[in-house]
């Protein structure tokens, strides 16, 4: 890293910030000392707090915030994030696997989070039913043998299980199609020891809601569970992701599924001034080295940076190994005791 601004660079702890980050780029308190081992994620709880009541503040009171906290939190530590969206009062989580239901629900149990209810999106097997309610989560399925499965177990349980109906609008990854919502709906309430507790679908133009494709998605989810409700399945309905909540408050519906906006990040550059969205992650490495570089000499991997002057380097303890991406070279930016400096 080089900066021009403050040319005598000393080792000692530099920020890590990716484009969109930058924000976050403020020196390191002393009083957080880094481990030499290696690189740190810092997560800000405040931030976290901060984030979520901009949802909230966007849905209203009369709409649920189901915080998506799947795949370890995008990165950010799902336990962690998950205590902490509790501390700021969010009951409803979403995760991807059972596994990491089983684990934001006992670090929850742990924490005495209160009633909470956690719901899995990812796609369950049969075989996986007792794990989903061993967890005490919620299943997202349109499979029919998973409805039975999970019968099964909850009756041989003692307990009920509450099923999310996916309705394929227009992702065509996971879903029934909304026109045999209702038979399945049937078939279901057939099976003993399940609840439909609730109907949901998915934005195929994730980062950007506002077109036809959209407008179909919702247009379908809405005929759909408009059927449910006269054949008498009236359940919650959930679609909006971080985009939908930003944009499209027609998409609000019973409950929202907010995930990359909660770690303050927009889900399209075109909608970050929306919301009030704090970096909630950063980065923190210590320099290893300092160096000067002769003009026209080389760095790192395929000399793809060349010095157009005699600058000086420092070299982080940090790479792609620990999650920063290559892609960032010659065009991130860092700070190394409050300086902002470009990574090359």
């Amino acid at each position: 890293m080089r900066s021009a601004e403050n040319p005598v660079l000393q080792p000692g702890v530099a920020l890590v910030s990716g484009p969109v980050a930058v924000a976050a780029a403020v020196p390191e308190p002393a009083s957080q000392p880094l481990s030499s081992s290696g690189p740190a994620a810092r997560i800000d709880r405040a931030a976290l707090a901060h984030n979520l009541a901009q949802v909230r503040r966007i849905v209203g009171p009369r709409t649920d915030v189901l915080a998506m906290v799947k795949s370890d939190a995008y990165g950010h530590g799902g336990p962690l994030v998950a205590r902490a969206l509790a501390a700021a009062g969010c009951r409803s989580f979403g995760v991807a696997t059972v596994a990491e239901a089983a684990e934001v629900g006992a670090t929850l149990r742990a924490a005495s989070a209160g009633p909470v209810r956690i719901v899995v999106f990812g796609g369950l097997l049969p075989e996986e039913a007792v794990a989903v309610l061993e967890a005490g989560a919620e299943a997202v399925t349109q499979e029919i043998e998973v409805v039975r499965a999970l019968g099964a177990a909850a009756a041989a349980a003692g307990t009920e299980a509450r099923i999310h109906l996916k309705l394929d609008t227009g992702m065509h990854r996971l879903g029934i199609a909304p026109a045999d919502a209702v038979e399945f709906a049937r078939e279901a309430s057939r099976v003993a020891g399940v609840q439909l507790v609730a109907a949901c679908s998915h934005f195929a133009q994730a980062e950007s809601v506002t077109g036809d494709v959209t407008a179909g998605q919702l247009e379908a989810m809405l005929g759909a569970t408009a059927a449910l409700r006269d054949a008498g399945f009236a359940m919650e309905r959930h679609l909006a992701n971080s985009a939908g909540i930003l944009t499209r408050p027609d998409t609000h519906l019973d409950a929202v599924r907010p995930g990359i906006m909660l770690y303050g990040v927009a889900p399209d550059r075109a909608l970050a001034g929306l919301a009030d969205l704090r970096p909630v992650m950063r980065l923190v490495a210590r320099v290893m080295r300092v160096a000067d570089v002769s003009q026209g000499e080389g760095i790192g991997y395929g000399h793809t940076y060349r010095a157009g002057s005699r600058m000086r380097v420092a070299t982080l303890r940090c790479g792609y190994a620990d999650g920063y991406a290559r892609c960032l070279g010659n065009r991130g930016r860092a700070a190394v005791r409050g300086v902002l400096v470009p990574v090359v």
